[in-house]
């Protein structure tokens, strides 16, 4: 999704003045996580400007590219500690990552690829690398790193629902 698609337009179809766009991305900035959260739970990417701005931000290449090297660098760090004492404040579960390895590294090579992606399927990976609930970090979870790397996959896949978008409706 380009973001020059998601301008705020007047109701005869003229771009709104560039201050608009600035406010728009201010707005998106600051709210990003709310966004997120409502993209996560299927509401239609275009129904606002500001859901529609920021799923284009989800899949963009630069941002899957930010993920994927997140991805590889908790295998790297699993590895790391397999074979190093290692004192750090970080709480990633190297056994648990290191038996999803495949799986993980799977998942950064789709990131890295062409194919388009789900903005759900990406705010579900910011959720798998941040969540301390998540199986990367937390070995009471009920899910393994590898059912939840499945998860996500699947909801890359997951065909975005976008309505057209009226900014004389909003």
């Amino acid at each position: 999704m380009n973001t020059l698609n998601v301008i705020p337009l007047h109701r005869h179809g003229r771009p709104a003045a560039p201050g608009v766009y600035r406010r728009l991305r201010l707005k998106v900035y600051l709210t990003r996580g709310k966004l997120d959260r409502q993209i996560s739970a299927g509401r239609p990417y275009k129904s606002t400007a500001a859901l529609a701005l920021r799923s284009s931000q989800l899949v963009a290449p630069s941002t899957r590219r930010q993920l994927a090297q997140r991805l590889r660098k908790i295998v790297d760090y699993a590895d790391y500690r397999a074979t190093h004492v290692a004192i750090s404040s970080v709480v990633v579960e190297p056994a648990a990552v290191r038996r999803a390895r495949h799986p993980i590294l799977g998942l950064a090579e789709r990131l890295e690829g062409q194919d388009q992606v789900s903005p759900v399927g990406i705010v579900r990976i910011q959720e798998l690398l941040t969540d301390g609930r998540s199986p990367l970090f937390n070995r009471h979870c009920e899910r393994s790193v590898t059912q939840a790397i499945w998860e996500v996959q699947d909801a890359l896949e997951t065909a975005p629902r976008q309505p057209s978008f009226d900014a004389a409706a909003s």
